[in-house]
């Protein structure tokens, strides 16, 4: 037993952020240091009405874990003193004494302690905290961790210029909630539960003095700006401008794959046991295109589902009740709804896995032409360029050669329609001479895939170089000589005309809420799904 009195030194050491602290004796055993300490202040103030007090009711014992100190687990023993609250006003009769930067209401662990909690609260969750906090001298069960990081407080905010504001999936597809972010610091604000107008209006009324409000073009956040924030300059982000025109792109692409087929076909005639080089056999099989499963189970369930659709909307059911019937999603119902039957299909059948046969079809056909008629040889020859299908489907379309009635397959490989958007996009100094040239040759064999990708690249120009007011103009003409998907998106922007020349002539955008999403993401993965909207607010705004 030590005895170190009244002496500052030993406190300053253990505490230096604490002040007013007398420690009347220090026990050390193997490893635990016990410190029996006590306040020299001489009143503490009623919690409850604020006033004054110095007479003393009774004291008691306070054990207290803190951080540890030359490898051993610290206890502090505080001596507590309650006193009267002399108020008669007051309904409150004693006040305990709290030792500011030391201990707080209703805790069993020093400040210090709590902030290394919360720490690793924030940093790895609940459950991988608590297994972490075993290696380090302030064990935790995860339940204590996450109350720690309930307790932080909301960060400070400074007043909001320019908000940023998109939503974000509890469970995609079906729950959504609504992040705000201060767009100037790209520190988020506020979290709010869901994403209806009523919600998001109600904070706008809050936070009156908004001048700018980057959003994608989601309806709830163009109302809910409208109604509360009228003066606020709305600005619609740009690169959701142009997804939204590749996606109709990629439907012209779609569309349009019978000419860039026929295209294909056209070639000189075949000469009898032609011979090629390697790479030439190569270019026969075309680079793999990761999709999906066989199309004969693809196109039934189109069709299926085409039939189902219609025959309810026949019947006068509303889109979200066909969706919530068939357990599809309502863009998927209207995608139904609006387009043929015949371009669905077409869609479908452009679908084609890795080792399907269909790659290697002009291979094996050119190959059949050469002389090569022996079906497991050809297995063996595609087997080594990639092929991953069965011998049985090879064997049975060498059969389709011998008796005459295979389909003649193009001698070119036709790039996918996602393929032809990416190129289109993208600027033309991205492309390798080989994407350009492919592109020209698609874009030469398709007017309106022409007409769309100039009117594609001139919108990125007006985004890229920001010439918003050039946008009427490309309006025009996409309107009057746009193939319809890219009609559609043009008569689309007209419902939300402001925000988009805003979008496309000042600075702000959204860029900085996406990133905000994508941590609220992480974060969510990190606790399993498991955290409570109070608990990831708290997360996302620490």
């Amino acid at each position: 037993m030590l005895f170190v009195g009244d002496e500052p030194g030993f406190w300053n050491l253990v505490w230096p952020e604490v002040e007013g602290l007398v420690v009347d004796a220090v026990e050390v055993t193997d490893d635990v240091l016990q410190i029996d300490v006590r306040s020299r202040q001489p009143s503490v103030e009623c919690p409850a009405c604020g006033a004054a007090s110095s007479r003393v009711h009774s004291m008691y014992e306070r054990r207290l874990a803190d951080q540890p100190l030359g490898g051993r687990r610290v206890v502090p023993r505080l001596r507590v003193r309650r006193f009267f609250c002399d108020n008669d006003r007051c309904d409150r009769r004693t006040a305990a004494e709290q030792v500011a930067g030391l201990t707080a209401l209703h805790r069993r662990r020093t400040q210090a302690v709590a902030r290394v909690l919360q720490a690793i609260g924030l940093a790895v969750g609940g459950r991988a905290g608590s297994r972490l906090a075993e290696y380090l001298p302030v064990r935790a069960t995860r339940d204590v961790i996450l109350g720690e990081v309930r307790r932080l407080p909301d960060p400070a905010t400074t007043e909001v210029k320019v908000l940023g504001i998109d939503e974000f999936a509890f469970r995609k597809g079906s729950t959504y909630g609504t992040v705000l972010i201060d767009v100037e610091t790209r520190r988020p604000i506020d979290l709010l539960p869901d994403r209806t107008v009523d919600t998001v209006a109600a904070w706008l009324a809050e936070h009156p003095n908004i001048e700018v409000i980057c959003r994608d073009r989601c309806s709830t956040f163009s109302q809910a700006a409208n109604r509360e924030a009228p003066d606020a300059i709305q600005v619609a982000d740009r690169w959701h401008l142009l997804h939204s025109l590749a996606r109709a792109v990629e439907r012209t692409a779609h569309a349009h794959r019978a000419c860039l087929r026929k295209d294909a076909e056209v070639d000189e005639p075949d000469k009898p046991r032609e011979v090629l080089t390697t790479t030439e056999l190569a270019a026969l099989i075309g680079p793999p295109e990761p999709d999906d499963p066989p199309n004969s189970q693809i196109l039934a369930r189109v069709r299926q589902w085409h039939v189902d659709i219609h025959y309810l909307r026949d019947r006068g059911w509303t889109i979200s009740a066909i969706a919530r019937r068939l357990g599809r999603d309502r863009k998927t119902v209207r995608h139904y709804l609006t387009t043929d039957l015949d371009q669905i299909l077409a869609s479908a059948r452009d679908r084609r896995p890795n080792g399907h046969l269909n790659r290697f079809k002009p291979y094996l056909q050119h190959r059949f032409r050469s002389g090569a008629t022996n079906a497991a040889a050809l297995f063996r020859e595609i087997r080594e360029r990639g092929y991953r299908g069965s011998r049985v489907a090879v064997t049975k379309y060498v059969a389709t050669l011998r008796d005459g009635t295979a389909t003649i397959e193009p001698k070119r490989a036709i790039p996918s329609p996602r393929r032809i958007t990416t190129w289109i996009m993208r600027h033309p100094n991205a492309l390798t001479a080989e994407q350009r040239d492919q592109l020209n040759r698609v874009l030469a064999a398709c007017p309106d895939l022409a007409a769309a990708s100039d009117l594609a690249h001139e919108f990125s120009a007006l985004a890229r170089e920001r010439r918003g007011t050039d946008l009427t103009a490309w309006m025009t003409r996409a309107l009057d000589h746009g193939p319809p998907p890219v009609q559609g998106f043009a008569a689309f922007l007209q419902n939300d005309w402001d925000a988009v020349i805003n979008g496309l002539t000042l600075h702000w955008s959204s860029g900085a809420i996406e990133g905000q999403v994508t941590r609220i993401k992480l974060i969510k993965r990190r606790s399993y799904g498991r955290a409570s909207f109070a608990l990831l607010r708290t997360l996302v705004l620490a």
